[in-house]
């Protein structure tokens, strides 16, 4: 559970119910197996440039609900409407491969190299040099020196990507940049992913009165002019924002990899479902995000439109208190371990969610580094029944959840829908659940506050690997450990230690083990990992879905 919901963009958009399947960045692909290691590339090419564009103009329409758009400032944007244009105008030092089907590893983009040092403590990245800005300014080290500094300057929203973890960044020449680190973190490579680590033209910016001074807070002034234009090396150009209403980005004439299939791209919004849905048949719009349920359910058989799914990297999971004064019997480790055994995990995925969300094993999202679908644990009520003869409660006991009432778990489920599913499963083994829903921002302060013996929770991602999330549920104290009083010393330093190496297969080895011990252990219990889909017309290729920026427009085409 964190705020704000920043690379789950499109699942309080896009999640439906019906068919979506696939892994998080794999369109149409069956549950995730364990990612293979990869080892660590020092050089790899950049993804090859696009067909050059047709000799008719050509337009693409993408449908949207209401938008939460604040700024088109790539260093101030955080929320979950801008990194699809932001993905489209600026692009980062690195990007997801395989067109952004693949999240486990990276691979360079405007730099042409990189290497990490052996104690993953020094980022090193050798720039491409036949980049050019929007402005047909030549892209340096001193781009993405300031590109870098402006962002943790600027205090606003994603600052803490580089502020939290960047001791030094430095350009030895125009070539060269040089990233020190804090601390290791072998993480901090699928960070630079975000697009809000755009390398943006610092001779432009600057014109326009931006700043990387340690008092950029209040004395930069380039956001106003950002909203409104481009000062990235993207395929696209920002041409207009309407607040409420659309955004329309061109094609940029200087882009490095060559010329894109669509002139023009307008994120046009339209907050009716039903208004979207019509639009999309008519021909008006060429991708709908967000339609819901019934929507999704009678689009499925019309050959000219395709649906593309995914699944994201959020999830709802169980969490149990090991307080013994919150809860005595749940400081047995037996009795949690009974719950864990008691649910029927089936019967949510499939039953109460008709396969629109992955069994999510554990506390690691499946598709990342270490993670493996066999991990989930299976319903055996025979042997819940068993534990909690063993733990001395033959005879059951009664359970109180607070949980936020009226509201979506991951935005597939109501809570209490959720919640009552969860009643009838332990009722089977003998455990009374009382349930008492309260309205969201109360429930959040008591569950941060660690007052309560069992509740339900969403967490979403800040970046695209296992440090993202083992760190926080296994380190004693960590935002959500310290919600269920989690304490496992070993679980804590392999969560620790497996960032502060780069070898792949040891970094998996290590969040493998993670898992098993926290499976063990069931404070957290995993429940749900939600799919995505988008609806596009059948005439576009190249429609992936990822969890960072969603859509690449350059890829894309007709």
């Amino acid at each position: 559970m964190k705020t704000p919901n920043r690379y789950a963009p499109f699942v309080g958009l896009t999640v439906a119910v019906g068919l979506m399947l696939a892994a998080c960045a794999q369109p149409s692909a069956p549950a995730p197996s364990a990612p293979a290691a990869p080892a660590q590339p020092a050089a790899t090419e950049a993804p090859a440039p696009a067909q050059p564009a047709p000799a008719e103009a050509k337009t693409l329409v993408v449908g949207l609900p209401k938008a939460d758009t604040r700024t088109l400032d790539p260093h101030r944007q955080y929320e979950i409407t801008p990194p699809q244009i932001m993905r489209a105008v600026y692009e980062t030092l690195v990007t997801l491969p395989d067109k952004g089907a693949t999240i486990d590893r990276v691979e360079p983009l405007l730099a042409e190299s990189y290497t990490i040092s052996d104690d993953a403590l020094v980022y090193t990245f050798k720039l491409r040099g036949d980049v050019k800005f929007a402005s047909g300014n030549p892209m340096t080290a001193e781009d993405v020196v300031f590109s870098f500094k402006r962002m943790g300057a600027l205090q606003d929203n994603p600052a803490w990507l580089y502020s939290d973890h960047v001791a030094g960044i430095e350009a030895p020449d125009a070539s060269t940049v040089k990233i020190t680190l804090k601390e290791p973190n072998a993480a901090f490579l699928s960070m630079l992913v975000s697009p809000n680590f755009a390398v943006v033209d610092s001779k432009v910016v600057k014109e326009q009165g931006g700043t990387d001074a340690d008092d950029a807070k209040d004395a930069d002034k380039a956001t106003d002019w950002l909203d409104n234009n481009s000062a990235g090396t993207g395929p696209y150009m920002i041409k207009e924002w309407k607040r409420g209403e659309q955004v329309v980005i061109e094609r940029n004439p200087n882009y490095w990899r060559g010329a894109v299939p669509f002139d023009r791209v307008i994120f046009r919004e339209i907050p009716d479902d039903a208004a979207r849905q019509q639009a999309l048949e008519r021909g008006d719009i060429d991708i709908a995000v967000g339609l819901d349920v019934d929507a999704i359910k009678r689009l499925e058989g019309n050959p000219d439109l395709q649906i593309i799914v995914g699944n994201t990297l959020d999830m709802t999971y169980l969490a149990l208190t090991m307080n013994s004064e919150l809860s005595q019997p749940l400081a047995d480790k037996r009795v949690r371990q009974a719950i864990k055994l008691a649910i029927d995990y089936d019967g949510i995925i499939n039953g109460l969610l008709g396969g629109t969300a992955l069994h999510l094993p554990t506390i690691i999202p499946l598709g990342l580094l270490g993670t493996d679908p066999a991990l989930a644990p299976k319903r055996d009520v025979a042997q819940a029944k068993a534990l909690l003869k063993e733990a001395g409660y033959e005879n059951g006991f009664e359970l109180t959840m607070v949980y936020p009432g009226e509201r979506k778990m991951s935005n597939v489920i109501l809570a209490d829908t959720l919640v009552a599913k969860l009643q009838e499963d332990l009722a089977e083994v003998g455990i009374t659940l009382k349930v008492e829903p309260r309205d969201a921002s109360t429930w959040r302060a008591d569950y941060r506050a660690g007052k309560l013996t069992a509740t339900i929770a969403d967490w979403t991602p800040d970046f695209l690997d296992p440090h993202g999330w083992a760190p926080a549920f296994a380190v004693e104290g960590a935002s959500a450990a310290k919600r269920v009083y989690y304490m496992n010393k070993e679980a804590e330093t392999l969560a620790l230690d497996a960032a502060k190496i780069t070898e792949s297969a040891k970094r998996a080895e290590m969040y493998r083990k993670v898992q098993e011990i926290m499976l063990d252990d069931a404070a957290f219990i995993g429940l749900i990992q939600p799919k995505v889909q988008i609806v596009a017309s059948a005439k576009l290729k190249d429609v992936i879905y990822n969890p960072v920026y969603f859509l690449d427009y350059y890829f894309m085409s007709q």
